[in-house]
């Protein structure tokens, strides 16, 4: 199966000192960014992950040198998740469901299984089409806004660490 990313990606992977910084962080982008590099993917054992979720960061230089706390919180949004790492590719973040919640292959390349670009509103928004077209079931919707209704993203948190990434600072 072919991918449109992978010629890019490869093409940064071969060489990374043209200064691409590649960001694919939507979670269906970060399980093809994961494939396309070597790793293994599929679906979740677990079903969906909807709602907005506890990310637990691995201690690391990177984020103590941008202060970030321990975890953050983000929308979640996914079904297929990378079960295997490519080779030489890091796990920097994951939470209760999801073992690969963030990742980086060198320094130029990131993947983001959740979605720090998105807010509760949007979030909420896509449930709710998910179940009108039957996707959902009725079950899954209520968890994932009941597991919404009590906490925000931290997405100033996000934003502080895609821009240290986009910037070559990780």
């Amino acid at each position: 199966m072919t991918f449109g990313i992978g010629e890019s990606v490869m093409a940064t992977v071969r060489n990374p000192a043209r200064g691409q910084q590649i960001w694919y962080q939507p979670g269906p982008l970060t399980t093809i960014l994961g494939r396309a590099l070597g790793g293994r993917i599929g679906r979740a054992s677990g079903g969906w992950d909807i709602g907005i979720t506890k990310v637990h960061l691995f201690p690391s230089p990177i984020f103590t040198s941008l202060k970030m706390p321990d975890s953050l919180s983000v929308v979640t949004f996914h079904r297929d998740e990378v079960w295997e790492l490519p080779v030489n590719a890091e796990v920097l973040a994951w939470s209760d469901k999801t073992g690969v919640e963030m990742f980086r292959y060198g320094s130029h390349i990131m993947g983001i299984q959740g979605h720090p670009e998105y807010t509760k509103d949007i979030l909420l928004h896509l449930i709710d089409r998910l179940f009108n077209r039957e996707l959902i079931e009725e079950s899954i919707a209520a968890e994932a806004k009941t597991k919404a209704a009590g906490s925000e993203p931290d997405r100033e948190a996000w934003k502080k660490l895609c821009t240290a990434f986009l910037k070559g600072k990780l």
